[in-house]
């Protein structure tokens, strides 16, 4: 009995009986045989073999694409991802028109005319993927560094959570008079500005010790002409000033009044931006 199916619904009907087929008693096999062969066409011998059969998954059949790209044309686009100081293929596609010819121009690259249109072809999606491997090659992972038990007993509050707090909460911040060279020996100063009121103090460190930095808070807190009610600090002090903070005071992630004030202040208290040991003795008598 001849029927219109297609090949592969023939191949999806003969998969859905195979099991029952298999599963099946003698009559009930006969049954399922019949109307196989009545629904497919097929001869009753051709029936039998294709229902007892191992299913098989037909592979997808796929061309090789030749690559537009080898590897010369990859090391010379690491070369301009180098120069480029490893920018995203976004940024870079747009910089090759001007990066290009400047490195051609002063010999750090030779390309011939069909190598230099490929690049400059490039869309970003194929500079990522032919980048991907530099890429991978010298991303280092970072070692994460555990917390002290000081810091994380220490709350985290942004600025979000400051609802018109009444005088005396306070935001605090080192500054570190050193110019443009972080080296050698330098003051430091620590700044506290009231959120209610701007009020704001300052004291010489010279050095960035947790005692010393203990000390010149309790000084200056016995200074202020309200109670210290709350102190909030950045990431990098909460620890050094967990002495005094403990659990009630928390750290800042964003200073919008601390920073407001604090390179202002720092700089007119002092006098100068880069401050040696031997200043310490006109900033403590400025601060007296």
């Amino acid at each position: 009995m001849g029927t219109k199916m297609t090949l592969s619904a023939r191949a999806e009907l003969t998969n859905a009986l195979r099991r029952r087929y298999s599963a099946a008693s003698g009559a009930d096999k006969r049954k399922i045989l019949d109307e196989f062969i009545a629904v497919t066409g097929y001869h009753e011998k051709s029936a039998i073999r294709a229902l007892n059969a191992e299913p098989t998954v037909k592979k997808r059949q796929t061309r090789a694409r030749l690559s537009l790209y080898d590897e010369a044309v990859r090391a010379a686009l690491i070369v301009l991802w180098e120069a480029s100081d490893r920018v995203c293929g976004k940024r870079l596609r747009a910089l090759l028109p001007i990066l290009l010819p400047a490195l051609e121009r002063n010999g750090h690259l030779h390309l011939a005319d069909p190598m230099r249109q490929k690049i400059l072809a490039m869309s970003a999606s194929t500079i990522d993927r032919l980048l991907r491997e530099a890429r991978s090659a010298t991303r280092s992972k970072k070692i994460r560094r555990a917390m002290p038990a000081a810091r994380r007993r220490v709350p985290v509050r942004t600025f979000a959570d400051w609802n018109e707090p009444p005088p005396g909460s306070m935001e605090m911040d080192c500054v570190a008079h050193c110019g443009d060279a972080n080296r050698g020996s330098y003051v430091n100063s620590l700044v506290l500005t009231d959120i209610a009121s701007g009020w704001t103090e300052a004291a010489p460190l010279v050095v960035r010790e947790s005692g010393l930095l203990v000390e010149t808070l309790e000084r200056v807190r016995l200074g202020l002409p309200f109670a210290l009610r709350a102190l909030d600090v950045d990431n990098g002090l909460s620890s050094k000033a967990s002495p005094v903070a403990g659990e009630r005071y928390p750290r800042s992630r964003c200073q919008g009044h601390r920073e407001l004030k604090t390179s202002s202040v720092s700089i007119e208290y002092s006098g100068l931006p880069h401050q040696s040991r031997s200043s310490l003795t006109i900033m403590n008598t400025r601060s007296v």
